[in-house]
């Protein structure tokens, strides 16, 4: 007797012992309009700001009466102006005879000094591999403290403004570029170009003009779309005050440092999954169409890898611990 050897039919490798397509269905994707609202970041943040202005009165004369705050003429003291540095404002009353002057080129001096910001800020922008792109407003309380002489101490008072609280607004255009990771941080350098209007205690009369905005911005990942940021920055600007009745405008610098903190949110690319009892932790499919989990806050990872999750069970948590069944 002997054994015929069996032969059996290879399974063809071009295609599938199973037809697969019969069980499993194709996934839909999001969508070209959401994909790219997902690409779009949305953020908003406080901070504190210190302002340095600075003006040079050169070719400017000086006047002062003692305990009285300084005012500035362009020919003669019979026309002199206060408040030059937000509202000026002509005073033609006879000069005293106890003030001290100092006739227009005879002492080049200018005032110095500090104010306080406190900004809001509203910005958006699209990323793209490490890059963004994006436009925003800032709105600023500012209050400008004593502006000091930069020369003839002695002679010249110190100048505080009779309304010292005033408001900046800003429009600037955003571009950064991400240059650095570690875990959960990223390190982003950007810049704000734009224009600023000030506002509140500055005349009408005052404009301001362009300025540039140079920062460094550290993000702290809490979710793949909400994250917690801190930027320090450094502002070049000056604005121009004009002098009611005459040809002569007053240039301010007004250089800020700045350091910020705020959040943002960019909207995520996979809609919530609408099951209420669906306890899936991870993106997942329901039929032909993706959902991510709905058991993780916003400020939690949406999408956890192995080890990612929270440690503690749902029903060890919140007000699940009272309920008799926290599923």
């Amino acid at each position: 007797m002997f054994a015929m050897p069996m032969v059996l039919p290879a399974q063809d490798n071009g295609g599938t012992g199973i037809p697969l397509d019969h069980f499993y269905a194709e996934r839909e994707s999001s969508g070209a309009f959401r994909k790219i609202l997902t690409k779009i970041t949305f953020g908003v943040n406080l901070g504190y700001g210190n302002s340095y202005l600075s003006h040079d009165l050169s070719g400017l004369g000086l006047y002062q009466v003692p305990n009285l705050n300084p005012q500035i003429f362009v020919v003669d003291s019979l026309t002199r102006y206060s408040n030059w540095v937000n509202d000026p404002s002509i005073d033609k009353t006879l000069p005293s005879n106890t003030a001290f002057y100092s006739n227009p080129g005879k002492a080049n001096i200018g005032f110095k000094g500090n104010a306080l910001n406190i900004p809001l800020n509203l910005f958006l922008y699209y990323g793209f591999n490490r890059y963004r792109v994006g436009a925003g407003y800032s709105y600023e309380i500012m209050s400008i403290g004593t502006l000091n002489p930069t020369g003839l101490t002695d002679k010249i008072k110190s100048l505080q403004l009779p309304n010292s609280s005033g408001f900046v607004s800003k429009y600037y255009l955003l571009l950064g570029a991400s240059f650095y990771r570690t875990g959960d941080y990223l390190f982003t350098g950007d810049i704000h170009l734009g224009s600023f209007t000030p506002t509140g205690n500055f005349s009408s009369t005052v404009t301001g003009g362009m300025y540039f905005d140079l920062g460094l911005t550290a993000e702290r990942e809490f979710s793949e779309y909400f994250k917690v940021f801190v930027r320090p920055s450094f502002e070049l600007k000056s604005y121009s005050v004009p002098l009611p009745g005459s040809s002569k405008v007053i240039e301010n610098s007004m250089n800020a440092l700045y350091f910020n903190f705020g959040v943002t949110y960019r909207i995520p690319e996979l809609p919530r999954c609408y099951l209420k009892d669906c306890h899936v932790q991870i993106n997942h499919a329901h039929g032909s169409k993706e959902y991510r989990s709905r058991r993780h806050p916003f400020y939690k990872k949406q999408n956890p890898g192995y080890g990612e999750n929270d440690k503690t069970l749902i029903k060890y948590r919140g007000k699940n611990k009272r309920k008799l069944n926290p599923y």
